[in-house]
């Protein structure tokens, strides 16, 4: 997961979940535009996407996460 910072005249984030296929090549499957980066509004999208998942592919898990050190990242992961 990663997004973007003070990129735009509006200071919106644009957030990018990406995976990895059998390959191990990674493909982006996700993204958000937040006018705020707090760890709740990470985590309102995060659990709505992980809803989603479970939906369409109950047997899915989570294995790992990579975050760039973002606390509000690191605290909605959690």
């Amino acid at each position: 997961m990663d997004s973007t910072f003070s990129t735009n005249k509006y200071g919106y984030q644009l957030y990018t979940l990406a995976v990895f296929d059998e390959q191990q090549s990674e493909v982006p499957v996700a993204w958000v535009v937040m006018s705020h980066n707090t760890s709740q509004d990470i985590a309102v999208w995060l659990e709505s996407l992980m809803r989603r998942c479970f939906q369409v592919r109950p047997d899915w898990r989570v294995n790992s996460f990579m975050v760039d050190d973002v606390i509000a990242e690191i605290i909605a992961l959690r």
